[in-house]
C-alpha cells in the first residue's frame, strides 16, 4: 500500500526573473521544518556518484539532450522543458511560463525559436508550449502507464543556472509524495536523489535503463540534495487535451508577480565551454551532422560537411582534459586540451591537443567560429 507523506512545513515558490517569496504553513509537521522551493532559485549541486558512467547510458543522455529544450521568458525567467510529441509540443512546469503567452525556446545547438503556451494549468504546475521549429522531429519516449519504483535508478535533465543539458543520475529515494507550494498542489510525487537547481524545473526525470520519460523535474528541499518530480502518467490526459485543442484563454498568477528578483543564468564563459564539449561529445557519437552544425556558416563555407567528416575518420575517440575560457568582447575563446586516440599507419596511437576554438553569437545561435590546434607532443601546427 502506497504510504501517503504531507510535507508540512513552510513552503515557497521562488522564480527566477519574476515570482513570489510568500509562505504557506500546514499544521502537521514532519520531525524537522524544511522548506520547499520551486527549482529555479537554489546554488547547483554537485552529483557525488563519480562511478565511471556505462556506454548504454551515455547513449541515452546524448540522445535525449538533444529533445530537451530550455525556456526563457522576456522577464529573464529561464527553466527546462522537452519535446513529447511530433507537433513540436513541450512539456514544462506551469510556473516556468505563468503569466506569458510567448516563450523563447533554445535547443541544444543553440538554436533559438519561438514558443506559444498553449495550456497550462492553475492547480497543477504543468504547461505545455508549441514551437513550430521543432514540428516533425521524433520525441522523447514517454512512460504513458505505471509508475517508478523506490532505488530506480534515474537521470535528471535540464539547464541548471542556464547552463544547458546538465545531467545528474540518482535514485527514486520516496513516493507518494504530497506538498503545496502555492498555488500549486502536488501529489503523488517521485522523491529523488539525483540534484536538480535552478533552472532544471520543467525538465524530464529519465529511467536510467531505458531512457523513457517517467516524471517533470518541479521541486526540491531547500539546502539538501532531495527533489521532487511529478510521474508523467499522471499528467499526460490534461497534457494531451492541450495539445488536441489549446487553451483559448491562458490563466493569470497574480501571486507569482508580487516580487521581481535577478536572473540567474550562466555566464557567457560557462556556456562557451559547453558548446566546445557538446561538439566533442557529438565527435564521439560519431554525429558529424550536429557537430557540424555548432560551427559557423563562414567556417561552413570554407569546409563542406564531407570534407569536415573526412577529417576524423581516424580518430576513434576524444576525450576533453580541460578547457579554459577567456571572455573577450563579443566573443569567448576557449582552449581545449584532448586526448584523442587515432590510426596511424594501421596502429593506434593516443595523441594529446591544444585547439582553440572563438564562440559568439550568431543569427540568434551561439556558434564555434573556427578553430586551430597543435599538437602539443611534437608542437606540430594543425588547422581544424
Amino acid at each position: 500500500m502506497k504510504r501517503s507523506w504531507m510535507i508540512s512545513l513552510i513552503v515557497s515558490l521562488l522564480i527566477v526573473g519574476g515570482g513570489t517569496a510568500g509562505v504557506f504553513y500546514i499544521l502537521d509537521t514532519v520531525p524537522e521544518q524544511l522548506a520547499v522551493s520551486a527549482v529555479l532559485n537554489q546554488p547547483p549541486e554537485e552529483d557525488e556518484k563519480n562511478a565511471e558512467v556505462p556506454k548504454e547510458t551515455q547513449d541515452i543522455i546524448y540522445e535525449s539532450q538533444k529533445l530537451v529544450v530550455q525556456i526563457e521568458l522576456p522577464d529573464g525567467t529561464i527553466g527546462s522543458g522537452f519535446l513529447y510529441n511530433d507537433k513540436g509540443d513541450v512539456i514544462t512546469n506551469a510556473h516556468v511560463v505563468a503569466n506569458a503567452e510567448e516563450v523563447s525556446v533554445i535547443t541544444t545547438d543553440s538554436k533559438k525559436m519561438p514558443g506559444d503556451v498553449i495550456g497550462v494549468s492553475r492547480d497543477t504546475d504543468v504547461a505545455v508550449v508549441r514551437v513550430p521549429g521543432l514540428e516533425g522531429r521524433d520525441p522523447l519516449p514517454i512512460r504513458t502507464e505505471g509508475y517508478a519504483e523506490l532505488l530506480d535508478e534515474v537521470l535528471a535533465l535540464g539547464s541548471p543556472l542556464g547552463l544547458q543539458n546538465t545531467v545528474t543520475r540518482g535514485e527514486i529515494s520516496g513516493v507518494d509524495r504530497t506538498l503545496d507550494i502555492e498555488p500549486f498542489h502536488y501529489e503523488n510525487m517521485y522523491q529523488i536523489s539525483a540534484p536538480i537547481s535552478p533552472g532544471n524545473s520543467g525538465g524530464p526525470l529519465l529511467d536510467r535503463n531505458t531512457g523513457e520519460v517517467i516524471g517533470i523535474n518541479s521541486a526540491k528541499l531547500d539546502e539538501e540534495t532531495i527533489g521532487f518530480s511529478i510521474p508523467i502518467a499522471d499528467v499526460l490526459p490534461m497534457v494531451e487535451r492541450w495539445s488536441e485543442t489549446p487553451m483559448e484563454s491562458l490563466p493569470e498568477f497574480p501571486e507569482l508577480n508580487e516580487q521581481v528578483q535577478s536572473p540567474v543564468t550562466g555566464t557567457d564563459a560557462e556556456q562557451a565551454t559547453y558548446m566546445v564539449q557538446y561538439f566533442y561529445d557529438s565527435i564521439n557519437q560519431g554525429d558529424f551532422v550536429t557537430a557540424y552544425s555548432l560551427i559557423s556558416s563562414s567556417w561552413q563555407e570554407k569546409t563542406s560537411f564531407e570534407e569536415f567528416r573526412s577529417g576524423y575518420y581516424n580518430t576513434l575517440s576524444v576525450s576533453v582534459d580541460n578547457l579554459v575560457a577567456d571572455p573577450k568582447d563579443d566573443q569567448v575563446v576557449v582552449t581545449a586540451f584532448i586526448t584523442a586516440e587515432e590510426t596511424v599507419d594501421g596502429e593506434v596511437k593516443v595523441k594529446k591537443y591544444k585547439v582553440v576554438y572563438p564562440i559568439q553569437k550568431e543569427n540568434q545561435s551561439v556558434k564555434i567560429m573556427q578553430g586551430s590546434g597543435e599538437e602539443i607532443s611534437n608542437e606540430s601546427k594543425e588547422e581544424e
